[in-house]
């Protein structure tokens, strides 16, 4: 691994950076969510509202369903964005 992350131009390691109850939370419930993610001809589809809704109360968890699908859906309309533009670096090469 050090190996590649040399190679990488990642060499230097980093700290973990500490994070609040609730962010460690948010991304909890992402990560359970991203594993229902829908796709398509192997594309990454949006997690469905409806299926972070049945999510937090399947599991009861402490959120109501509208502040769920408001964070989970913008965490995810971030990850898209990311995973576009990481694709669009990888065709120009």
């Amino acid at each position: 691994m050090a190996t590649i992350a040399a190679k990488l131009g990642m060499a230097k390691k980093f700290e973990k950076p500490e994070i609040d109850y609730r962010t460690d939370f948010w991304l909890y419930v992402y990560s359970l969510a991203g594993r229902g993610r829908p796709h398509t001809h192997g594309v990454p589809l949006q997690l469905p509202p409806l299926d972070i809704i049945a999510l937090v109360r399947e599991l009861e968890l402490p959120a109501e369903p509208a502040e769920a699908v408001a964070v989970i859906c913008g965490m995810d309309d971030c990850w898209i964005k990311w995973r576009d533009s990481k694709q669009g670096k990888s065709k120009g090469r």
